[in-house]
């Protein structure tokens, strides 16, 4: 139990090391990841600091460093379940190295370029961006000012800038070599308007994989909204049941939709009539009600190479550009 003290002066870093009968700078090194000290030492400044209530004044040492140890993470549409498991990977990871992780939304109020300026101001170790790629000035000012930034799942090739995307043209062609594999003859790919970099790739790959074995793809063209645009696509694959077709979605967000009004809207039976694949391997593709094949890709991956790429740029912020491909994999379930 912490001791109550007769005043009200802060307790500092000598208050514990007198206790822990310590030097100051042990103290300072049992609070700083990674520091040389024995963990015979930092237990004894652990127990001492509990007992006084002290806390570490981060505000002072950053203003030491002249750099905080917050790292800026901007996203949007986290309403996307492997975009949230993504995102609090990327965060854990973050702390488990010694990072103090931000999380700043994109909406309709703001900009990449104004959440950017926001976390300069914070003195930043480092950005991550997973969506809406920011202005070349942007990056610029970033390298101007040693942060490193990475991008995940972008085309962008900008200086003194790192990336971070999946296998996504791999990944696309597991998909369709899923669906010739399971004996279908006919193919369908859902393709949102308004599609990003990463879905751009996986429909490409699958089509060009689905061509080479002598088939056509028929595109089926919906709305943004992921679960939303797969209950869309729904009408226009039922009508195709049929044929048996094999169904690629995207991402699972849509293949969930697609599957939920394939089964519950049109009666349609998956696999019997309708094969489905997905890509990402959120926890509800294993669900009863999906049972959905799918491609994988870890978001541990994602985020262990994304803050080692931080840190490497952060050490040597003259670095050319650099491009982490994480490996994707073929997760067979029942929809195919």
């Amino acid at each position: 139990m912490n001791k109550i003290r007769p005043d009200t002066t802060p307790v500092t870093a000598l208050d514990v090391a007198r206790l822990a009968n310590v030097s100051r700078s042990a103290v300072s090194r049992s609070f700083t990841p990674g520091a040389s000290v024995s963990e015979k030492t930092r237990q004894k400044v652990y127990k001492a600091a509990q007992e006084l209530g002290y806390r570490v004044n981060m505000v002072a040492r950053w203003l030491n460093k002249q750099r905080t140890d917050i790292v800026g993470m901007i996203a949007s549409r986290m309403d996307n379940p492997y975009r949230a498991k993504q995102i609090d990977a990327l965060a854990k990871r973050l702390v488990r190295e010694g990072f103090r992780p931000m999380l700043l939304m994109i909406d309709e109020d703001n900009s990449v370029e104004e959440l950017l300026s926001t976390l300069l101001n914070y003195r930043v170790s480092g950005v991550v961006i997973t969506s809406d790629a920011p202005p070349v000035e942007i990056c610029n000012e970033c390298a101007r000012m040693r942060v490193p930034l990475a991008l995940v799942d972008r085309a962008d090739d900008l200086p003194f800038v790192d990336r971070v995307n999946g296998n996504d043209r791999a990944g696309g062609r597991m998909a369709a070599r899923a669906l010739l594999e399971a004996g279908r003859e006919s193919f369908v790919a859902v393709r949102q308007e308004t599609l990003g970099y990463s879905g751009q790739v996986r429909l490409s790959a699958f089509a060009e994989c689905i061509a080479e074995a002598g088939h056509e793809t028929r595109f089926v063209t919906v709305g943004e909204n992921e679960y939303e645009a797969g209950a869309e696509a729904a009408a226009s694959v039922a009508a195709m049941a049929g044929g048996r077709p094999g169904v690629f979605c995207p991402s699972d967000s849509v293949a969930l939709g697609l599957l939920d009004h394939l089964k519950h809207r049109h009666g349609v039976d998956i696999p019997g009539d309708v094969g489905v694949v997905g890509y990402d391997d959120v926890p509800q593709a294993s669900w009863a009600f999906a049972d959905l094949t799918t491609v994988r890709q870890s978001v541990d991956e994602f985020a262990r190479a994304t803050v080692d790429l931080l840190k490497d740029r952060a050490q040597n912020p003259e670095l050319a550009p650099r491009l982490r491909i994480i490996d994707v994999s073929l997760v067979q379930r029942g929809s195919a």
